[in-house]
């Protein structure tokens, strides 16, 4: 399923700005851009429907030039350039950009009630690995909400959305190790894309392209690809 014209200028506009670019750098035909990161603590190469951008310190920026925007989309040419400007570097993962412009439906078979406590919100968090949480992003997200089994109060999992350039609600599901394959994910990902859609944001979702659980969330959510990200960190 493809965006609307309306959407992916939506979602264009919203990534310009976060990236510091003129409002129109991401729409019309194929581009390239490069943006000198602020702190130089991080690269980060972006693929926006037809338009590539590479955010990186200045060395890196100048390594990059020797190669095509294609091949910065692999993950290892990117790490490959990024090691040369510091021993320390390791990659965040490669992940896909994935967008929703109607509200999904949700099962009412599955069981569980949710809960905007915040108290049930944290029981989910300090019962899952450190990793999933930092990569769920729902630790920091100012709209969070659980589920909650009915029956014997445990709670399933979490849900965070951020607001992304006032116009993007980047989603983050996380599920209780124990609760996983029966359904939890895909059940508050429901929830946080329509309280998004509620808030007149356009849903954001990025899956690990290894995370097949996530992208499997993704299509039955009715959400369509627009890109995709690699990030190397420099420790």
């Amino acid at each position: 399923m493809s965006l609307a014209d309306h959407t992916r200028s939506i979602i264009a506009l919203s990534w310009s700005r976060m990236l510091g670019l003129e409002d129109e750098a991401l729409l019309g035909e194929g581009s390239h851009h490069e943006v000198v990161t602020s702190d130089g603590s991080s690269a980060t190469f972006l693929q926006l429907f037809d338009h590539t951008v590479l955010s990186a310190p200045t060395e890196v920026l100048r390594q990059a030039r020797r190669l095509a925007p294609g091949e910065l989309a692999e993950e290892r040419r990117l790490l490959e350039i990024c090691h040369r400007h510091a021993v320390g570097t390791r990659s965040l993962g490669a992940a896909r950009l994935l967008y929703a412009e109607e509200p999904p439906a949700l099962d009412a078979a599955q069981r569980g009630a949710v809960s905007f406590d915040p108290r049930h919100v944290g029981a989910a968090l300090a019962a899952s690995p450190a990793d999933d949480v930092l990569a769920s992003g729902i630790a920091e997200a100012p709209w969070t909400a659980a589920l909650v089994d009915e029956d014997t109060g445990t709670v399933l999992g979490a849900a965070g959305r951020e607001l992304w350039a006032g116009m993007l609600g980047h989603l983050g599901v996380l599920t209780v190790p124990q609760q996983r394959r029966g359904g939890v994910g895909l059940h508050l990902a429901v929830v946080a894309a329509e309280e998004a859609f509620t808030e007149g944001l356009i849903p954001q979702w990025r899956a690990r392209t290894e995370s097949l659980g996530s992208l499997r969330i993704a299509a039955a959510l009715g959400f369509s690809p627009a890109g995709a990200q690699i990030t190397v960190v420099f420790d």
